[in-house]
């Protein structure tokens, strides 16, 4: 990408690009699976292009508002201790996490990230996937007004009707998503069912892999054709 900007970088660019892929694998329908703002995302193109999906998994997906979105990024928030909170700010703001520096992005992450764990036994696996390297720390930076316009214009709420294919909501049971927000996605997609994984966070994947898995298979099985799930 030669630039980042407004004209380059939005959900309705990040939509063709997934129907993009699509066509370019010659794909029929997808299986999709999305966490967080991937959840999110996935629903932007799941309300877009309705008859492109098989499946939709949303793992402890962002909420489809932006009130909301800010209800839990309070929820986040209220879950570091003082001190925690003051460092990470201090981070977040200074000349070497401004300049892209991978080694200051990874120690905010890993307390700001690190919070939203229920089992804090696995936070070194999550680190090992997910450090940022010198190029993904500047891109962080680069998009991150953005991504903040993003977050605060959500506007999938009032076309997920549109949405007809099975889909599995699955939360952590003490993530920081209030669970308002994944009771809302399941009421508002007809063909949904909701599951909450004990003593997992933002990351059940990681955190609770077992039971994350039963539940991931268990939906598979049951969405095989002949056997698709109506509430």
């Amino acid at each position: 990408m030669e630039r980042i900007d407004s004209t380059t970088f939005t959900v309705e660019l990040m939509v063709e690009d997934l129907e993009g892929l699509r066509k370019e694998f010659g794909i029929d329908k997808l299986n999709i699976i999305g966490h967080s703002w991937g959840g999110l995302l996935a629903m932007y193109y799941s309300v877009k292009y309705p008859n492109n999906i098989k499946r939709l998994i949303l793992v402890d997906a962002a909420p489809v508002n932006t009130d909301l979105l800010i209800k839990c990024y309070k929820q986040q928030i209220s879950m570091f201790k003082p001190e925690e909170w003051e460092y990470v700010q201090k981070l977040w703001n200074s000349e070497d996490y401004l300049a892209g520096k991978p080694e200051v992005h990874n120690e905010a992450m890993r307390i700001s990230e690190g919070i939203v764990f229920s089992n804090k036994d696995v936070i070194d696996d999550y680190m090992k996937a997910a450090a940022f390297n010198e190029t993904t720390a500047k891109n962080a930076v680069a998009l991150n007004d953005l991504a903040t316009q993003m977050k605060l214009n959500i506007h999938v709420q009032d076309k997920l009707s549109n949405i007809n294919c099975p889909t599995l909501i699955i939360n952590g049971k003490d993530d920081f998503i209030v669970e308002e927000a994944p009771r809302l996605t399941n009421h508002l997609i007809h063909n949904s069912e909701l599951v909450f994984i004990e003593g997992a966070g933002h990351y059940p994947y990681i955190e609770k892999k077992v039971a994350f898995f039963n539940e991931l298979n268990r939906f598979i099985k049951r969405t095989t054709p002949n056997n698709v799930y109506k509430k």
